[in-house]
């Protein structure tokens, strides 16, 4: 089933404590130029001419951005010198600014791979930047303003992100360079860089700036503009000082109001999140459907909610997590449908019906039950892995395996608590609750310890990592053969390294939301 948008947004999706709008999905539409705006068509067409296709699923959220702008007009829209979105697109459309007329963006050396459609383009430091087409002279010398939002911190410090070398934003020992000043002036605020970052000027003796929600005036006479070229990713013609940054969006023009338009830029990521989300949920919906599930549609809101949370997150949570399955809000048929299409199709052996509960999900019984997951964790890095499942009721006596791949990668019950052992074959025994309802799990990000997670408590356990040894990852089971385990589990995950208190915290919100229908 195809998810477009394009619609009315008509439901609500929760990712911590934020609210954001997400398209309905349902059957699909198709739509004509008249349903957006001319000036968000006409940037469509652009792209469409470029040979970007990827925008098609981002395009509601990607008008209502041009839409605000373009109600807003002025420094804005209608005289602003250049800006664009390097999220809600493909690498095709990066060189594609938001207004017609404004100059067409040169691309130097950047590929697909430096693209994310929620978190924008990354830079390298070295070989890659962006030439805007527009120069520092461009704008009036008392009455100017530039920006970008960052999604990812450089890790290369005192390189230009958006600059000519007169007009700049930069980073440096708790610095930025300001608009129309070549001199470096601390505001001592650059301690993380991400987000909203932005200068404007309106007169000859100072300029404002908003920095990660932060404002402030600091004094910087203006100087004559150098008329060199506005380049991101580098400093001005020849794009030296190269940064290595992920920008989201960026603009260059006449002064305006920093707040306004960074959020514009928020409710544009969020909503391009919310897009990608729900085309995600509506794939998982659609694979459902294939395998024979109907139990799900009750339950489509929130396994949508849990969807888009991962999604929004990204990385292991998402695109790298590498097998996972919800056992609640599904029925039989649909416990071995993987979240993220392109996952590992998992294949179970002899679970009925009657071993599922759509609150609580699926039951072993300690005897012949397992699911194999068909992934095999040995094509993970040894130091950068992790995994988990959600505990609802625990085994009733003796050991038991909650997943395992060949004494490597393992979550085991134990009669006196909980334990696991992790890239080793020593038993260790990671915290004494007895608690249920919660996840169970482990990550390791180094070769020296890992953490665990055990329902309500944590740690880390000193204990130097082994080579991962080949077998696939099995649920209920010793992936060797025998020793099954009998508890109940929600969930289970096996991906690259990840915070396991943040999915056990979206994945109480699932169970409880699901509770609640």
């Amino acid at each position: 089933m195809a998810l477009s948008l394009g619609s009315a947004l008509a439901t609500k999706v929760y990712l911590g404590a934020t609210e954001i709008n997400l398209a309905y999905f349902g059957a699909t539409q198709v739509y004509t130029s008249s349903a957006f705006s001319a000036e968000a068509q006409n940037y469509f067409d652009r792209l469409d001419t470029a040979g970007d296709t990827t925008y098609v699923d981002y395009k509601l959220p990607l008008a209502n951005y041009i839409d605000g702008l373009v109600t807003l007009g002025g420094a804005y829209w209608d005289t602003a010198k250049t800006a664009g979105s390097f999220v809600g697109v493909g690498i095709q459309g990066i060189t594609i600014p938001l207004r017609d007329g404004m100059p067409t963006l040169t691309n130097n050396n950047f590929i697909a791979g430096d693209l994310d459609q929620l978190a924008g383009l990354k830079g390298d430091g070295s070989t890659k930047w962006i030439t805007t087409g527009t120069f520092d002279g461009d704008t009036a010398l008392n009455d100017v303003s530039i920006s970008i939002w960052i999604t990812e911190s450089p890790t290369l410090t005192y390189r230009a992100f958006f600059s000519s070398g007169a007009l700049e934003i930069d980073q440096g020992n708790l610095n930025q360079c300001g608009p129309n000043s070549r001199n470096v002036s601390s505001n001592n605020v650059n301690v993380t860089i991400l987000n909203y970052m932005g200068h404007t000027r309106t007169g000859s003796t100072s300029y404002d700036y908003r920095f990660n929600g932060l404002t402030g005036t600091l004094a910087s006479t203006s100087n004559v503009y150098a008329s060199q070229d506005m380049t991101l990713f580098g400093r001005g013609t020849g794009a030296s000082a190269k940064g290595n940054p992920r920008i989201a969006a960026y603009h260059y023009g006449p002064a305006l109001n920093d707040a306004t338009l960074e959020a514009l830029q928020a409710t544009l990521l969020s909503e391009v999140a919310a897009a990608k989300g729900a085309a995600a949920a509506a794939n998982y919906f659609a694979r459902l459907d294939t395998a024979g599930d109907t139990t799900y549609v009750a339950y489509k809101q929130p396994l949508t909610n849990y969807i888009s949370s991962l999604v929004a997150l990204g990385g292991a949570y998402w695109d790298d997590m590498k097998s996972a399955a919800s056992f609640v809000g599904v029925g039989i048929q649909g416990i071995t449908v993987p979240l993220r299409d392109g996952m590992t199709v998992p294949s179970q052996n002899n679970f009925v019906a009657g071993d599922l509960d759509v609150l609580t999900g699926l039951k072993g019984d300690g005897l012949s039950k397992s699911i194999n997951t068909n992934f095999d964790p040995s094509t993970l890095t040894a130091n950068d892995i992790s995994a988990s499942v959600y505990v609802t009721t625990d085994r009733e006596l003796g050991v038991g395996r909650y997943a395992e791949s060949n004494n490597r990668v393992s979550l085991i019950g134990n009669a006196t608590g909980i334990r696991s052992f992790w890239g080793e074959t020593t038993l260790r025994t990671l915290g004494t609750s007895t608690s249920l309802n919660g996840l169970i799990g482990c990550t390791r990000n180094n070769s020296a310890n890992y953490d665990w997670y055990n329902v309500d408590e944590s740690g880390t356990q000193a204990a130097t990592s082994s080579a991962i040894l080949t077998n696939n990852l099995i649920i209920y089971s010793r992936a060797a053969g025998g020793v099954f385990g009998n508890a109940r589990l929600a969930t289970y995950h096996c991906a690259p390294a990840l915070n396991l208190a943040t999915l056990g915290a979206l994945q109480d919100t699932l169970i409880t939301e699901i509770a609640a229908i």
